[in-house]
């Protein structure tokens, strides 16, 4: 298993690679091409990273919070109180990454088509992902490590979405965000 601290490097990794455009790269391309089905399809990506990465950043910090404090009893409060918050967090973000899933389904791209194919793997991810947050929100000690079932579907959302055809706009947004 992953430990959940580690996953959020990699959840940026491919926030970069796989949406192509995190952050501002999509704001200035939406402009010019809202009817692109890939740059609809990294949009919707985009927003399902960015709720995840959210998602590991608020528990993280919460983590780092209590390892941070000396204080016994203080440790104890912030444990008790995240353990408390967790269900509610991750119910958000899987919220989050399911309306991100159906903006993503809804892109019309030729089936078998190597997008088509991206998308199919990346939507295996979030699926991966859907089933941490339901667990989380069962279980929430469980939140510290993440099943190797989503490092796998990152894997193959990478290399699906590195088969694709981007064209040079695109192309030049993942070489600008793998520079940072």
């Amino acid at each position: 298993m992953l430990n959940l601290r580690n996953h959020r490097a990699l959840l940026s990794a491919v926030g970069a690679f796989v949406v192509a455009g995190a952050g501002g790269g999509i704001a200035w391309s939406q402009a010019e091409r809202t009817s692109e089905p890939a740059d609809v399809l990294l949009e919707a990506v985009e927003h399902s990273e960015s709720t995840m990465r959210d998602y590991i950043d608020e528990i993280s910090g919460r983590f780092d919070e209590i390892e941070a404090t000396s204080d016994a009893e203080r440790q104890e409060e912030l444990a008790t109180a995240l353990m408390t918050d967790v269900p509610d967090l991750a119910e958000e973000a899987r919220d989050g990454v399911l309306t991100a899933k159906e903006d993503i389904r809804a892109v019309e791209l030729a089936d078998g088509s190597e997008l088509d194919q991206a998308r199919a793997a990346y939507v295996a991810h979030i699926d991966a992902w859907i089933a941490e947050y339901e667990d989380a929100m069962v279980a929430p000690a469980g939140v510290v490590e993440i099943e190797p079932t989503v490092n796998r579907t990152f894997d193959k959302a990478v290399a699906a979405f590195d088969r694709t055809q981007l064209d040079a706009d695109q192309e030049e947004r993942v070489e600008q965000l793998l520079a940072q």
